[in-house]
């Protein structure tokens, strides 16, 4: 699919506000299901979002065969993004029990673990809807933060759907 093609269906890139920074592409994921009429992708391919003004682009890479698929902002009927469980353990007066106790956040106070049980969160999930396509994603859990920034930065309004799995 050409620049051009792509061009008219869902616009161009979104251009980047250097006073106020958003996310234009999100990190990448990995596809485990896809349903279309059409179109086949491989699963497990390795996949990123880029923000259109008309829609974003899922850009698709399996053993270096790139596919792009354009998804129209009309079409696209739902986006469910679940982050994984996670699990806080600090064991007493280390650092990150230590700045747990004095208030910080324990996203800033995960990266003072010692041990890897003291914090850890499962993958995230996401499923976008479309009128054509259905498609689960999974991705890193500490990235999800950042996903869901890129994602509400959309303003897809209502069709954004967070899910959050009890920590423990």
């Amino acid at each position: 699919m050409t620049e051009q093609t792509i061009i008219k269906q869902i616009g161009k890139p979104e251009e980047i506000d250097f006073r106020k920074p958003k996310a234009i592409g999100s990190a990448g994921f990995y596809l485990q299901s896809f349903k279309a009429k059409t179109l086949n992708l491989k699963l497990d391919s390795k996949c990123n979002f880029e923000k259109r003004t008309g829609g974003l682009l899922l850009r698709a890479n399996y053993s270096n065969k790139l596919t792009a698929i354009p998804i129209p902002k009309e079409s696209i009927i739902g986006i469910t993004i679940t982050r994984g469980k996670e699990t806080i353990d600090p064991f007493f007066l280390s650092p990150m029990w230590i700045l747990l106790k004095l208030g910080v956040s324990k996203l800033y106070a995960r990266y003072f673990k010692i041990l890897i049980s003291e914090y850890s969160i499962d993958q995230m999930e996401l499923n976008l809807k479309t009128a054509e396509y259905e498609m689960d994603f999974i991705a890193n859990g500490y990235l999800f933060a950042r996903q869901l920034s890129f994602f509400e930065n959309l303003n897809y309004g209502n069709k954004l759907k967070t899910e959050i799995k009890a920590s423990t």
